[in-house]
């Protein structure tokens, strides 16, 4: 779990018409709060308040490597490690001249390096981008994994499927970014850190399930209207998630147990039981933020 919730009660006061509380003192020095600050306040449809201290950005920072040597491998780990983090530009310098053949092969297959620039015996990286709202970029990423299964029903069209594996992916890597930098620069946002969690780990699942999927074979029309039922339940119970509950939960299981996969004879039978067991662990996630849902409720 990347965080922890603190609970600290305190009495409402009242003068005349007006309820007011006193802001916790360690929580006023940390940010700097005094009688001239401003702060935030947003009221979520389950009555509770959030108070945001009036911060500004935190400044992203430049990262420069230098490698006295590298394998293409290890270069693609660092070039995406990079990338996620809240960085403004990075540059990594390579002591011993590299393959960077290889790594221009991998840019069609891996999302972030198409946003790097290769130039001799240096990787460079300007302007990086930061989406604020992993809630979102989810929700986007199912819809996308919901058009590609129509696709693959309606007209299996392997170079649009290959695309729509691309969108996906990055979808993904974009969430982990959104996800990390929230993490790092601590900034105001309506999420819990226990909702970047799991929001986090449901993308990951969903990737790992869409790449056993764009195998599935054109005949298997069956089974893959299941698994956009299935999906199509995906984006319901995220489309809200202060109603994340048990029976939805529930539902979900029930029609991912009813998903029909042979035993195990080759690769493509294999492939079906790894989109169960991926659609089985984000029903896992899903049961866990529920349970985590109930706990915030009692408090």
């Amino acid at each position: 779990m990347w965080g922890a919730f603190k609970m600290d009660i305190r009495n409402i006061q009242k003068t005349g018409n007006m309820h007011y509380i006193y802001l916790p003192t360690s929580w006023c020095k940390k940010y700097k709060i005094n009688s001239d600050t401003k702060v935030s306040l947003s009221i979520n449809n389950d009555g509770s308040i959030y108070i945001f201290p009036e911060i500004k950005e935190a400044e992203k920072k430049s990262i420069n490597i230098n490698l006295p040597e590298a394998t293409p491998e290890i270069l693609i780990k660092l070039i995406m490690a990079c990338y996620i983090n809240p960085t403004n530009s990075f540059h990594i310098n390579l002591g011993k001249e590299a393959d960077l053949s290889k790594i221009m092969d991998k840019k069609k297959s891996i999302s972030a390096l198409e946003f790097v620039e290769l130039d001799g015996n240096s990787i460079t990286h300007e302007s990086s981008i930061f989406i604020k709202d992993p809630h979102s970029l989810l929700k986007t990423m199912v819809k996308k994994i919901k058009n590609l299964i129509s696709l693959m029903i309606e007209r299996y069209d392997k170079e649009l499927i290959n695309k729509y594996e691309e969108e996906i992916d990055r979808s993904k890597l974009l969430i982990t970014k959104s996800v990390t930098s929230s993490l790092v620069l601590n900034e105001p946002t309506k999420l819990k850190t226990v909702d970047l969690y799991y929001i986090a780990s449901l993308s990951q699942n969903l990737e790992r399930m869409v790449d056993s999927l764009i195998f599935v074979e054109r005949d298997e029309i069956s089974f893959l209207k299941k698994v956009l039922e299935i999906v199509d339940n995906i984006w319901c119970i995220l489309e809200d998630l202060d109603k994340i509950t048990f029976n939805k939960v529930i539902e979900l299981e029930k029609s991912i147990s009813l998903l029909k996969t042979p035993d195990v004879e080759n690769l493509r039978t294999y492939g079906l039981r790894r989109i169960k067991r991926h659609l089985s662990n984000i029903s896992e996630v899903f049961f866990d933020w529920a349970v985590t849902k109930e706990l915030q409720k009692s408090k």
